[in-house]
């Protein structure tokens, strides 16, 4: 656990696990934290690099919005700091926008991708879903908030599970200001970004991930990607939701570990 500055912020990163470098793009706003199963089961057989995006969790804060492209530039400037020469690349949710970024344009550097709940760009039903978060950052209470974009991350099943885990998270928002200026520049960037003039251009074996019952990033966005990116493969999921490798991690690890460690 550690900070270290990069591209002129300092940012929170987590270096765990022995094997092959993997480095492990979590989406705006969250962090290994989040998802400690699933770290914990990627270091079993590489040495993975997560860390909290710039200005969130744990690294210093810093305005939102920046685009996918300079937001790569920290993931890539991270694996310069641990010596890493090549990885593999796993991208989750926005995530993927970075670690298409990598894979297309620093190509000598990335061994395998895999994106989990990709997007491709902004078409008008990604803007629609995109206009009413912000809206709802604008107007919701913050308890409110942070149950609602839980109704849009989660499947079902899995919120019912951690019911008590959401309400504790609802429970510590009541009462603190929403930057909801902050949300809607992050979201702005996701819509800004499009990934299809990148595609052609990843020359290394990839796996694109998406779930059926995806609500924030719909399967189509996995399909095209998968269809487009020459050498991929696509997992479908039939349930789990836009976080799908969170509610169902160890389906999960059960396909992404074989595809990584081919090349080992």
């Amino acid at each position: 656990m550690a900070k270290l500055r990069v591209n002129g912020i300092h940012l929170y990163y987590e270096l765990t696990g022995d094997g092959p470098p993997l480095v492990v793009i979590a989406g705006q706003g969250t962090g290994p934290a989040a998802r400690q199963p699933l770290i914990d089961g990627l270091a079993k057989h590489h040495t993975v690099l997560s860390f909290d995006p710039r200005g969130t969790g744990r690294g210093d804060p810093a305005p939102q919005g920046d685009s996918m492209e300079t937001l790569a530039q920290d993931a890539l400037a991270l694996m310069d700091a641990m010596k890493f020469e090549t990885a593999s690349i796993m991208g989750l949710s926005t995530g993927t926008g970075q670690a298409t970024v990598l894979a297309a344009n620093h190509s000598d550097r990335v061994e395998r991708l895999v994106l989990a709940s990709p997007w491709t760009h902004g078409d008008a039903d990604f803007h629609t879903l995109q206009n009413l978060r912000k809206a709802a950052a604008r107007t919701m209470a913050p308890e409110h908030y942070v149950h609602f974009n839980a109704l849009l991350l989660y499947y079902p099943p899995y919120r019912r599970v951690h019911a008590e885990q959401f309400n504790e998270m609802a429970r510590q928002a009541i009462g603190k200001a929403q930057d909801a200026e902050s949300i809607a520049a992050r979201l702005d960037a996701i819509l800004a970004f499009d990934a299809r003039p990148l595609y052609a251009r990843i020359a290394c074996p990839a796996l694109v991930c998406g779930a059926r019952d995806d609500l924030v990033m719909p399967f189509w966005f996995a399909e095209a990607a998968a269809q487009a990116i020459p050498a991929a493969q696509l997992f479908t999921i039939s349930e789990g939701g836009h976080m799908f490798f969170d509610s169902r991690t160890e389906e999960f690890l059960h396909t992404v570990l074989p595809f990584l460690n081919r090349h080992a």
